[in-house]
């Protein structure tokens, strides 16, 4: 007997207005790859409080096989932190994680930085930015197993891997 493989949607999805047709959408392009789409809104009432809603991602992700996380730039040139700790669970957990993003180039590209004196690429607050080549912060680059540019892209891939 083969059971459907459970996909967990991670992204900033889920501050739309339309947040739930937009999962759903997610879920058809799962269902499409004999996947099940885990949206984290799915079965949680709308009036609950944000220990619940932890609790609730939290064991969603456990029950999932893969995890497809939209990793767009978010309110800045970074990841939602929220998807950032989702990719970092699933990750100390052992899922495979497939990623998309709207914008895949480089960090050192999305945020304005010079080279400093010592020859590190510094944005107007000397802080280092990072180098190397990644579209997100190596934290993020390196625990994921491939970055897409479209969810569907994306998709495919997880269901590539778990058959």
């Amino acid at each position: 007997m083969h059971t459907a493989k459970r996909v967990y949607l991670a992204g900033p999805t889920v501050f739309l207005p339309n947040a739930l047709n937009e999962g759903n959408v997610l879920k058809k392009v799962c269902a499409e790859h004999g996947l099940i789409g885990v949206f984290p809104l799915d079965e949680l009432e709308s009036d609950v409080g944000a220990q619940k809603i932890f609790e609730h991602n939290v064991s969603c992700l456990r029950g999932c096989d893969v995890v497809v996380a939209d990793v767009s730039p978010f309110r800045g040139p970074h990841v939602d932190d929220g998807t950032a700790f989702e990719i970092g669970f699933a990750n100390a957990i052992a899922l495979p994680i497939f990623a998309y993003s709207r914008d895949i180039r480089p960090l050192a590209r999305r945020i304005s930085a010079k080279r400093g004196p010592d020859r590190r690429l510094r944005d107007e607050q000397e802080l280092e930015v990072e180098d190397f080549g990644l579209s997100q912060n190596l934290m993020i680059s390196c625990a994921i197993a491939g970055l897409f540019d479209s969810a569907a892209e994306a998709i495919r891939a997880a269901a590539r891997k778990l058959s």
